[in-house]
């Protein structure tokens, strides 16, 4: 399809949305606001429930249509089960894809291998766990709560609750990450979510010319894997050089895995 013939594309089916740019389409606006769900919400007010935006030169659809929807994930589900991820993170360069950045078959078997374990009987057997990383966070509930007057900042809480349930039921780590609030896992797991892929130049530049995608991908991944030898030669320049932290934190997750 020609970019001439992409640009009428949403028009000659009769579909909505907000005007683009030339080249990067929608990418300008939506690197421009605060929150890309709420700019994407108010386009949905705007242009209904299914409008379409161009990611560059690239067509996507924007649905909120409930009988869409199940169209999509339940009927035709293994036409359209890859995720939308950042086109640098596609690039399959070894069998050890994680779940997150696969894709198309890769990800299928993937999912099918994983699916098993969260069976009934596999998550009865995690209850006791569970209720155990429970009644930690209600303990530090009640040494918290001394007066009615008492302010909680409860999202921290929960946080610490997840990780402390992931921990004990997926790696057998049995963590006091709910009280030590320096656990290097709750740590590195703090600094991925705090990072925007949205605002990474890298990211931005292989959404917009994704036949970079493979060099700035090697490029991205190399220089960590270079920082990640250095700081095993020479230990020092862990105080100097600071790891990806979605890297470090499979690292030791790997780390679980050989164990």
């Amino acid at each position: 399809m020609t970019i001439n013939n992409r640009h009428d594309y949403f028009k000659r089916l009769g579909i909505s949305g907000p005007q683009h740019r030339f080249f990067f389409g929608h990418y300008k606006d939506l690197w421009s606001v605060k929150s890309i769900s709420r700019q994407l919400q108010e386009w949905t007010r705007q242009y209904s429930s299914i409008y379409g935006l161009f990611m560059g030169t690239t067509l996507m659809y924007v649905v909120s249509d409930v009988g869409f929807l199940q169209e999509v994930y339940i009927k035709q589900f293994s036409s359209f089960h890859s995720l939308n991820i950042a086109n640098i993170l596609r690039i399959e360069d070894s069998e050890s894809v994680h779940l997150l950045r696969a894709s198309r078959a890769r990800w299928r078997r993937q999912r099918h291998v994983l699916n098993p374990t969260f069976s009934s009987a596999k998550l009865k057997l995690m209850s006791t766990l569970v209720h155990g990383c429970i009644e930690v966070m209600l303990n530090k509930l009640s040494q918290m709560t001394n007066n009615e007057h008492t302010e909680i900042h409860i999202y921290e809480l929960y946080k610490r609750l997840t990780m402390n349930v992931i921990c004990r039921c997926a790696f057998g780590i049995d963590t006091d990450m709910q009280n030590d609030i320096n656990n290097p896992y709750l740590q590195i797991s703090a600094a991925v979510f705090k990072i925007d892929l949205n605002e990474l130049q890298f990211v931005r530049l292989s959404n917009l010319i994704p036949i970079l995608s493979r060099p700035l991908h090697h490029i991205l991944f190399g220089i960590a894997t270079i920082c990640i030898k250095l700081i095993e030669l020479i230990p020092f320049l862990d105080n100097y050089i600071q790891e990806i932290p979605n890297l470090s934190l499979i690292n030791r997750v790997q780390d679980v895995v050989n164990l």
